[in-house]
């Protein structure tokens, strides 16, 4: 694969691969490093790539695998040696409304329903973030994670059944 080849795909899906990336970590330096080794990974792979018919799918594929590693990993290491819970920093914005009110309201239920996506089990997490945040269909998720069509939507039914408990416990209308 050539250097044009791979600035190409970078110019083309790094910001969705970015993105996706943040939604799967929610910490900024561990979505860079979770970014670099995707393209890293995937210029080693560019054979695959290139048959790929969709480089998007096929990079947030490798991207979902090496989080997946990672958390094993990691979960691993803590059996051995726990570590402190990190603290998730989610930073309300303003977007310019006049209503400081109901831009506070927005944000505090934004930040409600990210808390309940961070708090399902990553088989589920993984498939909410790819379907609502990415826009790919259920067969396409299905592909990208090696499971059947019908694994990706029961995952998504139990997914929106745990967020609609835990949004009315916080005393929202669902």
């Amino acid at each position: 694969m050539t250097t044009e080849e791979i600035e190409n795909i970078v110019y083309d899906y790094g910001e969705d691969l970015y993105r996706f990336c943040r939604y799967l970590t929610s910490d900024n330096d561990m979505a860079d490093e979770l970014y670099q080794e995707t393209f890293l990974k995937a210029t080693q792979l560019s054979s695959r790539l290139k048959r790929s018919g969709n480089i998007k799918s096929f990079l947030m594929g490798i991207a979902s695998n090496i989080w997946k590693n990672y958390l094993k990993k990691n979960a691993r290491r803590n059996e051995i040696l726990p570590q402190g819970e990190y603290d998730e920093n989610i930073k309300n914005v303003c977007d310019g409304k006049s209503d400081i009110l109901e831009t506070f309201v927005e944000n505090e239920i934004l930040n409600d329903v990210r808390l309940a996506i961070n708090n399902l089990k990553d088989k589920q997490r993984i498939v909410v973030i790819l379907y609502y945040c990415e826009d790919f269909t259920t067969e396409e998720i299905g592909r990208m994670l090696h499971i059947p069509k019908g694994t990706v939507l029961s995952r998504l039914a139990k997914a929106r059944k745990i967020i609609k408990k835990e949004m009315e416990m916080k005393g929202y209308e669902v």
